[in-house]
């Protein structure tokens, strides 16, 4: 497939690099020529330097040979105007990143311009991503696959827990589950059963979803609804995540520093506090009660006043806390000093983005996962692949990746190395970024 993509910050980066991966080609348009050399450096693509929304330079790109174009400039309009052009040429599939919300339907992010296929809203994204951690709030991220079905869940191993020092081989959980990987010490390790559990490791777990419950209470960690969540930051991720948490009967509370968009808050949400005040403020946090938030998520576009303040939370009493991080390497360092979860806005549009562009295919998604060290790799056995009938002992598959689960029939399995693949199965890989292409090749 010929792939074109406008923008080459980050989401333009992840979606280039997942797209080589899987055998794409890919030509990448980018005003900045300083951008466009470290492209070149990283990534095996032609790129395009000058202004996307140009029909001349589209043209001279290849648009009318391409199947996708996505457009991820930080401007709503370019990003438009490129699909709206690249229908003209017959392009199959457009994408279009759009932050300004008077051009998206607030129901199911469509938009009126109807020659673009996805139009997609970071915003959107990220406060649905936040409340489905929320929901879970001893998880430090939640994936599902299997049509729902099986749940990926990323876990930390609390000191003290029964079951930290133990071989994986030794946990005699009664259910059906796997542990994917463990992340010890900043590295991401494929275990194995004579492997033991550490306090502080940060492991991933695939199980049925309705029994993951009971595997988390098995490994020492007991789920608990989160009740109280304050907000700090009105903008349109706070307002989406406020009324995605009021639909699920939370207590919410808002805390934004500009007054007219604390009086709009006000008239756009129903049972949500909206405070007007700076989230900084230490009397304010402790009169409103931020200490005894279950979850405090800071969504301000200032990734270091994020910072600050879930540190102040966290020592106020805070069980819980989330922060929006604009570039995606200081996530490691906040969840270092003791913040729960640092989200990415930009990684996780290029999740959504990668998800909709592999539907139909093999590879059903493709998601990155903590701070894009590792990949989820949901992948359709067709009667062609390589691997079908064949012993997974026998595949010689990547020592760097893993397959978790199988989806057949509408039940989850957790293979062995006896079992064998099926025209129809629904595969989950667990995989590091450089064998997610061998992992793919297998299934074709």
């Amino acid at each position: 497939m010929r792939v074109i993509i406008i923008g080459a910050g980050k989401i333009g980066f992840n979606v280039a690099k997942i797209l080589v991966e899987q055998g794409h080609d890919i030509v990448m348009i980018e005003q900045s020529e300083e951008r466009a050399s470290v492209l070149q450096e990283h990534l095996d693509i032609q790129v395009v330097i000058g202004n996307g929304g140009s029909p001349d330079l589209l043209l001279s790109a290849g648009i009318k040979e391409a199947n996708l174009l996505v457009a991820v400039t930080e401007v709503d309009e370019i990003n438009m105007l490129a699909c709206i052009t690249a229908k003209k040429y017959g392009v199959e599939k457009t994408v279009a990143r759009v932050r300004n919300y008077e051009y998206v339907y607030e129901d199911n992010e469509k938009s009126v311009f109807n020659e673009i296929d996805l139009i997609i809203n970071p915003e959107l994204v990220t406060a649905r991503e936040i409340a489905k951690r929320i929901d879970v709030p001893e998880a430090l991220d939640v994936l599902y696959f299997g049509d729902g079905n099986i749940q990926l869940l990323e876990l930390k191993i609390i000191e003290g827990v029964h079951t930290a020092g133990k071989c994986l081989k030794d946990l005699n959980i009664p259910y059906p589950f796997i542990i994917a990987a463990i992340k010890r010490d900043g590295d991401m390790l494929i275990p194995h059963g004579d492997d033991k559990l550490l306090a502080n490791d940060i492991i991933f777990i695939l199980a049925k979803t309705k029994d993951m419950p009971k595997i988390e209470r098995q490994l020492g960690t007991e789920r608990k609804k989160a009740e109280r969540v304050m907000i700090l930051g009105g903008g349109f991720t706070g307002y989406h995540l406020a009324r995605i948490l009021e639909e699920r009967s939370y207590n919410v509370k808002i805390v934004e520093k500009e007054h007219q968009r604390c009086v709009t808050l006000s008239h756009q949400l129903n049972d949500t506090l909206v405070l007007h005040g700076d989230g900084a403020d230490l009397d304010l946090l402790k009169a409103e009660g931020a200490g005894n938030a279950d979850v405090f998520v800071c969504l301000t576009d200032d990734d270091k006043l994020n910072l600050l303040v879930s540190l102040i939370v966290k020592h106020l009493g805070a069980k819980k806390a989330i922060a929006q991080v604009r570039r995606s390497d200081y996530i490691t360092l906040m969840e270092s000093v003791g913040i729960d979860i640092g989200i990415s806005p930009r990684t996780l549009t290029a999740n959504a983005i990668l998800r909709f562009i592999n539907r139909g295919s093999n590879v059903v998604s493709v998601t990155l996962i903590s701070e894009e060290r590792a990949e989820m790799i949901e992948v359709l056995v067709s009667p062609q692949s390589k691997i079908v009938n064949t012993k997974l002992k026998d595949l010689n598959f990547p020592k760097g990746a893993i397959i978790g689960t199988v989806y057949r029939n509408h039940k989850m399995i957790i293979p062995k190395g006896e079992d064998t693949l099926k025209p129809g199965d629904v595969v989950t890989v667990f995989s590091r970024p450089k064998f997610s292409a061998r992992v793919v090749d297998y299934f074709v």
